[in-house]
């Protein structure tokens, strides 16, 4: 068990490791609705997307992230429309995100450029009643720590372009707007803690290499003021669209050691409409003391338009 001071040094360690960034996922490139809203109804069918990640195994009260979202085209062909979950927790500290996304298509010669926006109501939750939590003399001793559960909603906007065609895309994204502050006791008279407002700079493709190997390399920027700017560079190579190996690059260790992570990435396509992936990080920062590593797991199904007699002959993920 750990002691209250051992969960709040925790939490500051991930917010400095993190530079006030949510919990960024290796596997990116199967999950972009939730960088950039401008990513809604990109394909022609609706899809399922959840994935899962255990980050620093071993140490306790570790961060983990759950998110699901649907992606499906509007009714008009122009129109998508996109719900995104989302759900973090580190120590007795938690969040949780649902967000709307809508973006209109504009067709171009050389592919398709998507304008988005979002809305997302985000709550913020600490739990001083966790039975984890043991001060060295008690909280009866202490009446600076008030045994409750604290809880806080924050309404935000965001923004986002997205070009794709067969080969390439690129896209930026503003996700929140509204600097928001998220302390639970804006009484005090102390420094207020804001959330951090994020760019996300995204782009990527697909080429053939022989006639049954693909090579897929993808890059997300990470841009939170007054923090450094942090990246995930994946390369992805697919046998006969069907098997999925890569490896992924990743920033934002420390100042010491700016090496977060070198990950694995193993996906399989089952058909054409259900994929499930996986990844194992490799902590090569300080953590790695004490952490084994980090895992994470996606599943995305994709529901072909029988009105239509829409096959899907080639999933993409862009």
């Amino acid at each position: 068990m750990k002691t209250i001071l051992t969960y709040i040094s925790c939490f500051i360690c991930a917010l400095s490791t993190q530079a006030q960034q949510d919990v960024l996922f290796t596997q990116f490139a199967y999950d972009k609705l939730g960088y950039n809203p401008a990513y809604a109804g990109t394909h022609d069918h609706i899809s399922l997307n959840a994935i899962y990640r255990n980050q620093w195994l071993g140490l306790d009260g570790s961060p983990s992230r759950f998110a699901a979202s649907i992606n499906f085209p509007g009714l008009d062909q122009n129109l998508g429309l996109g719900l995104h979950f989302d759900k973090s927790s580190i120590s007795i500290f938690d969040k949780t995100t649902l967000q709307g996304s809508y973006s209109y298509k504009i067709a171009l010669n050389k592919g398709n450029l998507s304008l988005g926006m979002s809305t997302s109501l985000r709550q913020f939750r600490v739990d001083w009643t966790d039975n984890r939590l043991r001060p060295p003399s008690g909280f009866a001793n202490d009446a600076s720590v008030d045994q409750e559960i604290y809880t806080k909603q924050i309404f935000n906007i965001g923004f986002g372009a997205y070009f794709n065609n067969e080969d390439y895309f690129f896209g930026a994204a503003i996700p929140r707007l509204n600097k928001a502050i998220i302390d639970f006791d804006s009484e005090l008279d102390t420094l207020q803690a804001t959330e951090a407002r994020l760019i996300y700079l995204m782009g990527g493709g697909k080429f053939s290499v022989t006639q049954d190997w693909e090579l897929s390399p993808q890059l997300l920027l990470t841009f939170a003021e007054a923090s450094p700017v942090q990246f995930e560079l994946s390369t992805i190579a697919i046998l006969r669209k069907k098997y999925h190996i890569g490896l992924n690059y990743s920033s934002g260790g420390s100042v010491l050691n700016p090496i977060e992570s070198l990950d694995l990435i193993l996906g399989y396509q089952h058909d054409n409409q259900i994929f499930l992936g996986m990844s194992y990080d490799r902590t090569l920062s300080e953590l790695r003391q004490v952490s084994s590593g980090s895992l994470e797991f996606i599943l995305n199904y994709r529901f072909n338009r029988v009105q239509n007699a829409d096959i899907i002959i080639n999933p993409r993920y862009y």
